[in-house]
């Protein structure tokens, strides 16, 4: 009975490292499968991996750095008053002076991102604008995401607790800079043509590269919709005539995407913009977008040190307040609490 027992607990334990082997490899697939999910990618429409989300190409290769610039120029162009003809010198004297007429408006703005995102989530966002209104008109914004808290500054300023974000206004600003390149293809729309233009190399990675140019006769993108009239300063409302208006004239540039994953490496656009009923108006663009280094190499995600903590309401007027005998009472004072900002 002894022996016949130790035969049949010697089977069950058989059986159960079988079914455990058997349960490590099922579970193994499962993971290859999810993750081949994340990363399979169709390569007869490249245009889609300018909406991945920096998630999603970290999913697909790791830990990354990345950087884009956008440089935008616009020209108006015989929008100034002409100058009337001088008049006749009287004789023998000299002719009198006209001054050379003002040169047509022009604007020029640069913006500058970068990203560092971490295989387990956590990044760090950068943008900088100058919108070419002259000195003091730069403005920049920093983001970081660490352990599970969210970090944000102006620029020169110092760097605050967002504990009420729990990340997703972190992602969205993050996506913000992302996208830009989507965003400035979105302008094209089915007038930004893009043809395989044979392999490259990126970062030690096996890339296809693709080129990208202005489609004849195409139309662009979806038109924007327009506010309502009188609801709009004068800014925007040159800003929505140019998305309703523009008219693309001339695009360049390529677009390189990781071989296995479609993950979206390089992207660079130079093109230029008239915009319907506007003449003369004309706006130029150069944007580079790429992945700088990748895995190991990446800048690791610290959390700022000594960040200030959140303050819902400036100290400056606060203390005013005060010493005006304007404190808010206490819960206690109060004969209750207010409801959290962010509840779950």
């Amino acid at each position: 009975m002894t022996r016949t027992l130790a035969l049949a607990l010697a089977a069950v334990v058989a059986a159960c490292s079988r079914s455990g082997s058997e349960g490590k490899e099922r579970l193994k697939a499962e993971a290859e499968a999810e993750r081949a999910a994340h990363t399979a990618f169709d390569f007869s429409k490249p245009g889609e991996a300018l909406a991945l989300s920096a998630d999603d190409v970290a999913r697909a290769l790791g830990s990354f750095e990345w950087s884009a610039a956008v440089d935008w120029t616009v020209a108006s162009e015989g929008s100034a008053e002409p100058t009337p003809p001088p008049p006749p010198a009287a004789e023998g004297q000299p002719a009198p002076f006209v001054p050379p007429p003002p040169p047509p408006p022009r604007v020029h703005a640069l913006e500058r991102h970068r990203i560092l995102q971490a295989a387990t989530g956590e990044f760090q966002v950068e943008a900088d604008v100058d919108p070419g209104l002259g000195p003091g008109s730069d403005t920049g914004k920093q983001i970081v995401w660490a352990g599970g808290m969210t970090y944000a500054r102006a620029r020169f300023a110092p760097f605050r607790e967002r504990p009420t974000d729990h990340g997703r206004d972190a992602r969205r600003f993050r996506e913000d800079s992302f996208h830009v390149a989507r965003a400035l293809a979105a302008l094209y729309g089915g007038a930004l043509a893009i043809e395989p233009a044979g392999d490259a190399t990126v970062l030690g990675r096996a890339a296809r590269r693709y080129r990208l140019a202005l489609a004849p006769g195409a139309a662009p993108g979806t038109k924007a919709r327009a506010l309502p009239a009188g609801k709009a300063d004068p800014d925007t409302a040159v800003r929505f005539k140019f998305l309703d208006g523009r008219v693309p004239e001339s695009a360049d540039g390529e677009l390189l995407l990781d071989a296995q994953t479609g993950a979206p490496l390089r992207v660079r656009i130079a093109g230029a913009f008239t915009v319907k009923d506007a003449p003369g108006v004309r706006a130029t663009v150069e944007l580079l977008a790429q992945v700088t280094s990748l895995g190991e190499k990446a800048a690791a995600i610290q959390p700022p040190k000594s960040p200030l903590p959140d303050v819902r309401k400036p100290p400056g007027v606060a203390g005013a307040l005060e010493a005006a005998g304007l404190k808010k009472k206490t819960e206690a004072e109060a004969g209750g609490s207010e409801p959290a900002d962010d509840e779950q």
